[in-house]
């Protein structure tokens, strides 16, 4: 494989560090003690289950042709067909890189999700699929299914605060938004508006999550009196919420005009694969502090109250980095957790699962001590893997791999 993959980077908030990845986006990932629905207190589970079985799967030969799809059922340690209902990962072998994703939501009937990417030495703290080592809290509403995602994917507007209080912490972003990505205009105009959007708040004034404060200018008129705020009920787990930037309206009909949606922490817009209109995202500017030269969260930022001073990020439209091209503007398209985003500087890119050496063109799986892996649902929805990469092999010097090798241990069935 000459290429890497074109996939999202998370941020999550550690003890000491912000080194882990983990992608939480989707169905209540955040934890507030209270159910991925809103408000009432989770029991832990009690469970006897644990990671008790083991399966190996290797692809090679004609699965790694360009634009061939190749699927593993880990609870019978075989490869299954990509048709048929039983598959829990998919390979699939692009022609300028790899996707994997899981037997849920837009990309299978399903379900399966996904719980990761984290350090596999933390994953290794697991004993099973449904509790949190340390609390033996339940953690089967941190699974998420794959989506269609765009631009709040790519650059996310939060950290995840894993080590202590499990919430979510917003990096203060700014969005351009377009009404129309096909077109490389820049300056909004009443036929077609642009408009500038931050993420400020995940939690309402009772401290519920999965109700983002959303603040948003048009980019014609950049002053303090022309920001509209709006806090967002986004509480289900399952449907929807959108909102009408131009009107200041939450749309209850999808089919209506409609910018931005919600549910829970994931953000789409009406374009791509998430809409039938035409709006595009594109980052106009990340304010400073929150981020190392790595490109990892710095905890202290994150967990300052930064809400009046980025308001002036919103508002200087003129300081703004810009798309080049209407090919600039980003527009939702299908997407997993099971694909990472890479992080450090080319030619030397680390994508959670394996590294890719841009002088050799090779990938390299990680080695266990810095490997990361995943926790996946199966598609039943009742038994559960950790997932990691083992090896990728090449026969010589060549750019082309020969095999790639993941390993499972697998939690069966009750």
């Amino acid at each position: 494989m000459s290429s890497y993959l074109p996939v999202t980077k998370t941020s999550v908030l550690t003890t000491l560090s912000a080194g882990m990845l983990l992608a939480l986006t989707g169905c209540g990932s955040d934890s507030d003690n209270s159910s991925s629905s809103g408000g009432s207190t989770t029991t832990p589970p009690t469970t006897t289950a644990s990671f008790s079985q083991s399966a190996e799967w290797t692809i090679s030969g004609d699965s790694l042709t360009p634009n061939t799809q190749t699927c593993f059922d880990f609870d019978t340690d075989s490869e299954v067909d990509c048709s048929s209902a039983t598959w829990d990962v998919k390979f699939d072998n692009q022609t300028r890189g790899v996707n994997l994703w899981s037997n849920s939501g837009i990309s299978g009937d399903g379900d399966g999700g996904v719980f990761g990417l984290m350090d596999w030495s933390e994953l290794l703290t697991y004993n099973n699929g449904v509790q949190d080592p340390k609390t033996s809290s339940d953690i089967t509403h941190h699974y998420n299914e794959d989506k269609s995602g765009g631009i709040f994917d790519n650059s996310l507007w939060y950290a995840y605060n894993i080590a202590e209080d499990h919430k979510l912490y917003p990096n203060n972003r700014v969005y351009l938004i377009t009404t129309d990505h096909t077109d490389a205009a820049t300056v909004s105009s009443v036929q077609q508006p642009i408009y500038a959007m931050q993420i400020i708040n995940y939690y309402n004034e009772a401290g519920l999550s999965g109700n983002p404060t959303v603040r948003w200018i048009d980019t014609a008129m950049p002053r303090a009196n022309q920001v509209k705020t709006k806090t967002i009920n986004a509480t289900s787990n399952t449907d929807w919420t959108y909102l009408n930037l131009k009107t200041d309206d939450i749309v209850n009909d999808a089919a209506k005009e409609w910018h931005v949606a919600f549910r829970r922490d994931s953000v789409k817009l009406n374009g791509g694969a998430s809409g039938n209109d035409k709006v595009g995202g594109f980052i106009a500017n990340t304010p400073d502090g929150y981020y190392d030269d790595k490109g990892e969260a710095i905890k202290a930022k994150f967990m300052t109250n930064n809400e009046k001073q980025s308001l002036a990020n919103l508002l200087n439209v003129a300081g703004f980095d810009t798309p080049k091209s209407a090919r600039s503007w980003v527009v939702d398209s299908d997407s997993s957790d099971l694909n990472p985003g890479y992080i450090g500087t080319y030619p030397n890119l680390d994508y959670g699962w394996y590294t890719y050496n841009g002088m050799t063109h090779q990938l390299s799986a990680k080695p266990t001590d810095t490997a990361q892996g995943a926790l996946i649902r199966s598609n039943s929805g009742d038994s559960y893997a950790r997932m990691r990469l083992a090896e990728i092999n090449y026969p010589d010097a060549t750019n082309q791999a020969t095999s790639w090798v993941f390993k499972f241990d697998v939690q069966p069935a009750n």
